[in-house]
């Protein structure tokens, strides 16, 4: 079984428990994910199957998320799972103040991780030396925030739809927005709704899927925003040998292209000298 699945994962599990699950239903050897949920989160999932485990550095990884930030109280995870550990007042003109401050955070920025986070330092994952009682300190990282848009504030909590690219954390978001209209606050709720152009509309709870096939996205579709190089017979022999292909496609240097040769994704080349260069063979 070679393709992606849009799994809707529900709050509880770890995105880690999501995928083992469809593993062992499935009978599945080889599957990913294009990016993890927190187990507080929800919402789409895009699990790689078989061969679909080699192209998770070429998908469109573009994500957007709908949250909910709870405004006055703060927590060592930046999250509603976290133990308070401040309060402050909440500014009476809260909704004006959210929407002075979200240009500060659209476009090009710097952000730091929370503590309790999957990245590594020195080997480790800082939320393993957190709960060891370590003191974290992750450095800022840029990141990229498309667009923010408020949906609603009422009383201390307001909800917003976010779109940014892979590695923004919506926990930093809630924290430092928070912290810029003058309080402190933490993420009560988050729900991914797109990768890419794949919604959660379109996602199945592990419990909907009774046909994986019949659910499964071609790793070629997958690829949608790849530029695509239809191989003839002859060239489909030498990618499966490992020879390079002539650029008789007309790209330009640089190009990451998919070959393609009867529907199927059969390598990920890069236009090198005159030359499409395999990086890595897919479904040869």
């Amino acid at each position: 079984m070679d393709g992606i699945l849009l799994l809707y994962k529900e709050k509880g599990p770890t995105s880690f428990k999501a995928i083992e699950q469809v593993k062992k239903q499935f009978k599945i050897n080889k599957i990913g994910h294009t990016g993890t949920l927190d187990p507080m989160a929800e919402g789409l999932l895009v699990v790689l199957l078989g061969n679909a485990t080699k192209i998770a550095d070429y998908v469109d990884d573009t994500k957007e998320y709908e949250m909910q930030i709870q405004f006055g109280t703060a927590t060592d995870t930046d999250d509603a799972m976290g133990n308070e550990i401040n309060t402050l007042p909440v500014p009476a003109d809260l909704a004006d103040r959210i929407n002075a401050k979200i240009p500060d955070f659209t476009g090009k920025i710097m952000q730091v991780p929370p503590a309790y986070s999957a990245i590594k330092k020195d080997g480790k994952k800082l939320y393993e030396l957190a709960r060891a009682g370590k003191e974290v300190k992750p450095e800022p990282r840029a990141v990229e925030i498309f667009s923010i848009e408020v949906l609603d504030v009422s009383g201390t909590t307001a909800r917003l739809r976010a779109a940014c690219s892979s590695g923004t954390y919506m926990r930093s978001l809630a924290r430092d927005l928070a912290e810029d209209v003058n309080t402190c606050g933490h993420l009560s709720y988050l729900k991914r709704t797109k990768i890419g152009k794949f919604s959660s509309d379109n996602a199945l709870k592990l419990s909907e899927i009774e046909d994986l096939q019949k659910h499964t996205v071609s790793i070629n579709e997958a690829l949608y925003k790849v530029k695509t190089a239809e191989i003839s017979a002859p060239e489909q022999a030498m990618i499966k040998n490992g020879i390079a292909l002539k650029n008789r496609f007309g790209f330009k240097p640089g190009d990451v292209i998919k070959a393609v040769f009867d529907g199927k994704v059969l390598a990920m080349c890069t236009v090198e000298g005159g030359v499409l260069k395999i990086n890595r063979g897919i479904e040869v």
